[in-house]
């Protein structure tokens, strides 16, 4: 009986371990990913990127294959209290600091979608930073 419960757990780990759907990152309450939405809309990108590099980094280039424009938004508030975003021309991150693409701050806008984007798609948005050079980043698609 005992070696019928091990089989059995081994199987079950086994099935669960090959198991196709990515699971989306977290750091720092950040749950990285993208947003479901049409082709031809907008959605947006939650992710966190680190500079391992010595020395402070700056981004270059964002591009992702689905989108025909990617930027870099922040979310801010007027003096009247109302949100917007505006896009920001240049991220630099200093060593050894961390830079959170998240919802209400600083956010990844991929804009004219080619596709649609549904749950349990993923997306590779790729970055080319000064200093670490071309860094790609799979999300998952998740509302």
């Amino acid at each position: 009986m005992r070696i019928l419960s091990i089989y059995f757990l081994l199987g079950f780990l086994l099935i669960t371990g090959c198991a196709e759907e990515q699971q989306p990152t977290v750091h720092n309450e950040i749950v990285e990913r993208v947003r479901p939405a049409a082709q031809g809309g907008t959605t947006a990108a939650y992710f966190v990127y680190e500079n391992t590099y010595p020395g402070a980094d700056t981004l270059r280039v964002l591009r992702s294959d689905i989108a025909e424009f990617i930027q870099v938004h922040e979310t801010y508030k007027t003096e009247d209290g109302m949100m917007g975003m505006r896009e920001q021309q240049e991220i630099v991150v200093p060593e050894g600091e961390v830079v959170e693409f998240r919802q209400g701050g600083l956010h990844v806008m991929l804009i004219s979608l080619k596709n649609e984007l549904a749950e349990g798609d993923s997306v590779t948005i790729e970055m080319k930073w000064s200093g670490a050079g071309q860094v790609q980043k799979k999300l998952p698609v998740q509302p």
